[in-house]
């Protein structure tokens, strides 16, 4: 079937469904939405602002949920399907179009995005076949030959179909939806993503696309495709999924950093838990350089000692590189804030001599993260500590797109001097989600501004001069079952791992730029009283979180994370291995995941209920399942055909006996033949 018959039949189908067989029961008009005359995003800097007819509509029938920020102000367009040009505004979700000769609300039409889409990419949902009939509990469609239904309990693509729809009295629930999201266009199949190159359950509908996100809250499970930015952008489908490993040679899931001065005793553990790459913190700039145009290489000799014996001892070094000397500081009384414009091609020439400095042997470095915690304003900070400040509290983005300026200057340099260096923008903190501000005891929204640094830099054009993104996932323990997952700041994005990954894709996708994540620091920190902490069972439910931590890293396509910090114990007790006395019981948890990890492959997650956390691994002719509950108590869990031993997170063996297992808080791990 052509586009042309399939675009004209599903016309024919709706305006018959919503006009003439509507007009003969329904009153002569609605009562009037409430006027919204603007609605502007100032949280959002850049974002147009709505404006009526469009700003009544939008709020009126869901909103940023529905439709997404707009892309664009309202302007004048050619309407294919009206034959004339309309006021149109588009948004990420969908397109606008206003028709002031139709009685409210249909003086506010939407665009047949899901049926354009697939046009768009070739695909006729009529030749893709009808379903068999209808299912139970689904919704049938006969028209289009297609269920909708949930995916758990009251929870699903029926469930939120239903559950939305167009502002319009005269109409019933069921016409509502249908006026807002059309008639289903396929089944609901797994589907690469276009936003981060993943694999969803997805269901096509005439006005959108469903996709299905299992591991979110329950209010986001279902979420909405971006079809307005596909469109305007034309882009393919699938897109390339995040870079492939052996674009980072070295680097696999299972890193740890080390600080400067810690790897005399830091070496052979690394090497015990069969850790891949270390970041190593680090180099800074003011030592060599204190004078412009001068080097003190001197300075350096414990560096060029613990470089090469990480080359000996096969471990992949990333170097980060931090600090400002005096004489090229923006903010003069700080050291960690980014050097002036004028001191860019210093930084640069500063960076291309280190390079040549250890790119060849017997250092062989090919890693460079470039600062620490970028998106921090200066003020808000020690600069005697080592964390980075290149933030702007004054800029719209956070000074994002100064600091791409200076990786405009920095990134030649270094690839001059090493072409196979990789150049990593330093860790960003991404303390929370600036497109959902916690909400404060005071009523308020968190200030998430410095989210919008990296925004800041990619529409800059910085995405041209990095070839990784770092991030920051370490969090605190406290009360919660699980404190990755329950981060205050990105709990509703699955979790500070998960979440700040989704987050620094989804910000990528609209700029056309898909580099590889690294979670550069993990790990569960003592806020407080480190002997308290002790006492009261830290140690144990820091085991747990490196198991999960690194078991969720090689499940989610995040190329690699490093624990905070080998050394021990180091800050709020996150290190793991001191210079005198025994290993932490995380460190045991380390051994035993690194060599697990070590030429594994993720193989899926495993299909139980939501009580359980599990994924599937391969390595060689042995599968893997690692397992935990999702909350307190115990999971009687079936075990696999082939199951053949069980092990704790620390590697001990479990006794497994009869056909099923208890499983706790404690990541599990079965062996499978």
């Amino acid at each position: 079937m052509t586009q042309h018959r399939l675009a004209r039949l599903l016309m024919i189908g709706l305006v018959l469904s919503l006009l003439g067989g509507l007009g003969a029961v329904l009153p002569a008009a609605p009562p009037a939405a409430a006027q919204v005359d603007e609605i502007c995003f100032p949280e959002q800097p850049g974002i147009a602002c709505l404006q009526d007819p469009f700003a009544s509509f939008w709020q009126s029938n869901g909103g940023l949920a529905v439709f997404g920020y707009p892309l664009s102000p309202a302007q004048n367009e050619r309407s294919v399907e009206a034959n004339r040009t309309l006021l149109t505004q588009w948004t990420e979700r969908n397109r606008l179009e206003s028709h002031p000769n139709n009685a409210p609300p249909y003086n506010v039409l939407l665009g047949r995005m899901g049926a354009e889409r697939l046009a768009q990419l070739g695909r006729d949902p009529f030749a893709e076949g009808r379903e068999a009939g209808p299912q139970a509990g689904c919704l049938w469609f006969a028209e289009t030959g297609h269920n909708v239904c949930d995916q758990l309990p009251g929870l699903g693509f029926r469930s939120y179909w239903e559950a939305n729809g167009l502002t319009d009295p005269r109409m019933d629930s069921f016409q509502r939806s249908l006026a807002l999201f059309g008639l289903p266009l396929t089944e609901a199949k797994m589907e690469v993503n276009p936003t981060d190159g993943r694999t969803y359950l997805t269901q096509w509908f005439e006005r959108a696309r469903f996709e299905w996100h299992p591991n979110k809250p329950d209010q986001f499970k279902v979420l909405l495709g971006l079809l307005g930015n596909e469109l305007r952008e034309g882009t393919a489908m699938p897109i390339t999924p995040p870079a492939d490993p052996l674009d980072l040679p070295g680097v696999t899931p299972v890193g740890v950093e080390i600080n400067r001065n810690q790897t005399g005793h830091t070496l052979a553990p690394a090497q015990q838990a069969s850790v891949s790459w270390v970041r190593y913190n680090g180099i800074l700039w003011p030592e060599v350089e204190p004078a412009r145009g001068q080097r003190n290489w001197a300075e350096l000799e414990t560096v060029d000692r613990e470089l090469q014996a990480f080359a000996e001892a096969g471990l992949t070094p990333m170097i980060v590189i931090r600090q400002t000397p005096e004489w090229a500081r923006s903010v003069p009384a700080s050291a960690c804030s980014v050097p002036t414009a004028a001191a860019f091609a210093d930084f640069a020439a500063f960076m291309g001599d280190l390079v040549a400095r250890y790119s060849v042997p017997p250092y062989n470095v090919r890693y460079w993260e470039i600062g620490n915690e970028p998106d921090v304003d200066p003020s808000l900070i020690d600069s005697s500590l080592p964390f980075g400040c290149w933030g702007n509290a004054a800029d719209p983005y956070y000074g994002g797109g100064y600091v791409a300026d200076m990786f405009k200057a920095v990134y030649p340099a270094i690839k001059t001097a090493d072409p196979q260096a990789k150049v990593v923008l330093g860790g960003l903190l991404l303390d929370c989600d600036p497109t959902n501000p916690p909400l404060l005891a005071d009523g308020t929204r968190k200030d998430c501004s410095p989210g919008l640094f990296l925004e800041g830099f990619l529409r800059n054009g910085g995405g041209n001069y990095v070839d990784v993104i770092g991030y920051h996932a370490y969090t605190y323990w406290g009360i919660a079952f699980d404190p990755d997952r329950e981060h205050p700041g990105w709990s509703h994005r699955g979790g500070g791992l998960v979440g700040k990954a989704e987050f620094l894709r989804e910000v990528m996708s609209r700029y056309r730029v898909n580099k590889p994540l690294l979670a550069n620091e993990i790990g569960l920190l003592c806020y407080g009283d480190e002997q308290a902490c002790i006492q009261y069972g830290f140690y144990e439910e820091q085991a747990i979180y490196l198991a999960r931590t690194y078991t969720r890293t090689k499940a989610n396509a995040i190329q690699g994370a490093a624990w905070y910090t080998l050394n021990g114990p180091n800050w709020r007790l996150g290190g793991l291995v001191p210079r005198r006395g025994d290993p932490v019981p995380a460190f045991t948890a380390l051994v035993f995941f690194g060599n697990l990890f070590d030429g594994a492959e993720f193989a899926g997650k495993v299909n139980s209920s939501t009580s359980l956390e599990g994924y599937r691994f391969t390595k060689g002719d042995t599968r893997y399942h690692v397992l935990w509950a999702t909350a307190p108590g115990a999971v009687v869990y079936r075990l696999p055909d082939g199951t053949r031993a069980a092990y704790d997170l620390y590697g001990n063996a479990l006794e497994v006996s009869g056909s099923s297992i208890s499983i706790g808080k404690q990541p599990v791990v079965l062996e499978l033949r």
